[in-house]
């Protein structure tokens, strides 16, 4: 394990199953809205977090020697989203973060080989082709748009660069439209979130190690990043290496007056979970996100956000629930008078888009709307 056990034990017992946890807003002159989606989804009490607190605590006392499915099917259908902790702090005083539980657990599960097949499958591809989508084609970047001497340095990801290449073309091209010196990894190694997230922490070791040092040898000073996920896994597990690390709407924000159109797109801004709960960025992309559309507040927003679905391995493992998750997001964007979705975050832009086929609503990632505004 990588914290103590008594510490983790600790933190399960600080748990009192109040279950405050799995509801937006418990005011009585406000809706009660579900916050937990595994919960809401499933139904039953090892869904939510008081109850995989209780499925941990068994498992490290030694009552659960087996895995069962319905036990990996509890701890896995899990998008690790935060929520439960953001309202728990707003309530009492945690000493540990649930997801941060959650994903020790699986790490303790992995361990013992309780582990999906679908995730173990995800480790292979990523062994074989440093992706997480096993793709052997490349995402290519035009050579004479870059710089190999440049101070920035544009993280790609898996997701950006294989299932929704749109965002990272439009990424590219503010770059270029903006005119700003960047670079690209010659050699960009998933980052392994995919495997942090899911207990394979050991599988991950060797993309942290090539990633550290093709991002030293770059001599870059700042690394953007498109893909929250990606930030997220460079903030927590990787050695600092001296380098400022930025989501887009961050590095966007620092550009000054961009003259951007604003279009006439009345649109929902979701918070993606690793951008917001686990990394604390709520401003910047709604101020960006401002200067090119009319923003329609949704009821779950900022800490207490409903999750698009797809994260903690969820997406590749129990698909119905993540569009589920999608589908619930969606209507209420539609609820709060929105045109368009817009999130800052592949994975976010993936399972929300492929939901909203049913829904009638254009889903779009904020860089794809600032470089469609952007005046070239």
């Amino acid at each position: 394990m990588e914290l103590e056990k008594e510490e983790v034990l600790s933190a399960i017992h600080h748990c009192v199953k109040c279950k405050l946890c799995s509801i937006a807003s418990f005011h009585p002159n406000e809706e009660w809205l579900p916050l937990c989606p595994s919960g809401e989804y499933y139904g039953y009490q090892a869904f939510y977090a008081p109850g995989k607190m209780e499925i941990f605590r068994a498992i490290l006392e030694g009552e659960i020697t087996e895995p069962s499915e319905g036990l990996l099917k509890s701890v896995y259908a899990c998008t690790v989203c935060g929520a439960c902790y953001e309202k728990c702090k707003q309530i009492t005083s945690v000493e540990l973060g649930a997801p941060e539980l959650f994903e020790e657990m699986r790490h303790e599960m992995a361990s013992k080989g309780w582990i999906l097949d679908v995730h173990t499958s995800i480790a292979g591809k990523i062994e074989e082709t440093k992706n997480a989508y096993g793709e052997k084609y490349e995402y290519k970047v035009k050579a004479e748009t870059t710089d190999g001497n440049a101070d920035v340095l544009y993280y790609i990801g898996c997701t950006a660069r294989y299932r929704v290449p749109e965002i990272a073309d439009a990424m590219l091209g503010i770059f270029d439209k903006l005119g700003l010196k960047y670079q690209v990894m010659g050699e960009e190694w998933c980052c392994g979130s995919v495997l942090f997230r899911t207990g394979q922490v050991e599988a991950a070791k060797e993309l942290v190690a090539h990633n550290v040092e093709e991002i030293k040898k770059s001599g870059a000073k700042t690394v953007v990043f498109t893909c929250p996920g990606c930030l997220k896994t460079f903030e927590k597990n990787y050695p600092d290496m001296g380098v400022e690390l930025l989501h887009s709407t961050q590095f966007l924000t620092r550009q000054g007056n961009m003259n951007l159109k604003k279009e006439d797109m009345k649109a929902a801004y979701h918070d993606p979970c690793h951008l917001g709960r686990d990394l604390g960025i709520y401003e910047e992309p709604r101020a960006v996100l401002s200067e090119v559309a009319d923003i329609k507040e949704m009821k779950r927003e900022r800490e207490q956000a409903w999750c698009c679905g797809s994260g903690g391995g969820v997406k590749s493992a129990f698909d119905d629930f993540a569009l589920w998750s999608a589908t619930e997001r969606l209507k209420e964007a539609k609820e709060a008078g929105a045109e368009a979705l817009v999130s800052a975050c592949p994975f976010c832009k993936r399972n929300l888009k492929e939901a909203a086929e049913k829904e009638e609503l254009e889903v779009y990632d904020v860089v794809e709307l600032v470089n469609r505004c952007l005046e070239g």
